[in-house]
This record gives C-alpha cells, structure tokens and sequence, in this order.
C-alpha cells in the first residue's frame, strides 16, 4: 500500500482538520450579523461532513454512483431585435472614432 492509499497517512491530518472546523464553527457564534453566523455555521457543517465522507472513502468505504457529466442547457435564443439593447452586427472597420468630450 502506497502513501496515497494509506488511510493511517492522512490521520494526523484529519486529526487536525475535524477540530479546526469545529474551532470556525464556534468563533461563528460570535459573528453579530446573524445570516453571516448561520451561514458560517451551516458551511462548517457542511464541510465537516463533506471530509468525513472522504475520510470514509480511504478507509475503503464503496463510493455513489455518480451520472456522467451533464450536457450544458441550450443557449437561450432571445427572439427580440438587438437593436433594443442598442447592439449592432457587423464590421466597425472603416468607421471613425468618436473624440471624447473630456478633457
């Protein structure tokens, strides 16, 4: 068994990591803005669960399935003129530029 798939190589790290996310969390309480300290809290939460999974995987636990990449959606084709949005098509070759008024 190698390093990268030695679960005891990774213990003193988690040993550090799992305490260091449990130190954010608490300094969140102190937070005074309140979506910022529920945020912080749930984020911690979230990210503790998230090593522990990974600690999980090396210590041989059967991953998810996971769907292949999905297809990215369609571009939505807006079926209004652009000129709307004050966008012109084509070259600006040959056109001059305009000086500005600042000065």
């Amino acid at each position: 068994m190698d390093v990268a798939t030695n679960p005891s190589t990774f213990d003193k790290d988690f040993g550090y990591l799992m305490p260091f996310l449990d130190k954010v969390a608490a300094a969140a309480a102190s937070l005074e803005d309140a979506s910022a300290r529920e945020e912080l809290i749930r984020l911690m939460a979230e990210e503790k669960g998230r090593w522990a999974r990974a600690q999980e995987l090396l210590r041989g636990a059967s991953g998810a399935s996971v769907q292949g990449p999905q297809a990215p959606p369609e571009p939505r084709v807006d079926q209004t003129p652009s000129a709307r949005a004050g966008l012109t098509v084509g070259s600006l070759r040959g056109v001059a530029p305009v000086k500005s008024r600042r000065r």
